[in-house]
């Protein structure tokens, strides 16, 4: 039966089925993971062409929640494959590029609105993943991956520069980059005059912080690596 297929599909160290996987038994509950990160580079031109071409007046909170939905499904997707102890070569090939495509097309889409306050953090994020994509490559023709696996510094990045953009990606464009701190929440201010200002600042300052984790994070692979890199591994 297909429901005895789908079960068969999960790894030797899966988690007993759950309430909807007993509930709808039927279900190719072992493709989901997969479907999830398809999904998220689906997400990467709708946001493009909403960004570019909506005239709605929610144009800005719809664009952040397209972004946040995809990098929920990001968590989603690494563990329901852990839980279900599934793993497939083209899933793992695509899970990270997934992430990478959609942060930088952010990031590229932010730039052009807002010159160069997100492009100096942008270029620091973006080049830190070419960086660390070409090490982490050489490293694996040398047998040596492992070695500059993602740590919890970098997983710390991704999350912060998510919610970043997130943020930046909600606020209207009326409010630019200014910040007055006499736009901040009051009892009488309002959210339009003071929320989306010190909703910007918070955003921003939040991007500045990941690109500076980014760096810092980055260094640690590359002092993983080093011995290799330099010749002198026992």
């Amino acid at each position: 039966t297909s429901a005895s297929v789908s079960t068969s599909m999960m790894g030797p160290n899966a988690s007993p089925p759950g309430f909807l996987r007993s509930l709808f038994p039927s279900i190719p509950w072992h493709t989901l993971p997969n479907l999830l990160t398809y999904a998220r580079c689906i997400a990467i031109p709708a946001l493009v062409l909403h960004f570019y071409l909506s005239t709605s007046s929610n144009t800005n909170i719809i664009s952040s929640l397209i972004f946040a939905i995809a990098s929920i499904t990001d968590y989603l997707d690494g563990y329901l494959a852990r839980r279900w102890d599934i793993c497939s070569p083209f899933g793992a090939f695509l899970d990270p590029v997934a992430d990478k495509l959609m942060v930088s097309t952010a990031l590229i889409l932010l730039t052009g609105k807002y010159g160069y306050v997100v492009a100096v953090p942008s270029a620091v994020i973006l080049a830190r993943e070419i960086a660390v994509s070409a090490l982490r490559e050489w490293m694996a023709s040398k047998g040596k991956r492992d070695s500059v696996k993602v740590g919890f510094q970098g997983k710390v990045k991704t999350a912060a520069t998510m919610v970043a953009l997130t943020i930046v990606l909600s606020v209207p464009d009326s409010v630019g980059l200014s910040w007055v701190p006499s736009q901040l929440v009051s009892l009488t201010g309002g959210w339009l005059s003071g929320g989306w200002p010190l909703l910007m600042n918070l955003g921003m300052s939040l991007l500045f912080l990941s690109s500076f984790v980014t760096v810092t994070s980055g260094s640690v692979y590359f002092r993983a690596a080093a011995p290799v890199l330099m010749g002198k591994e026992d």
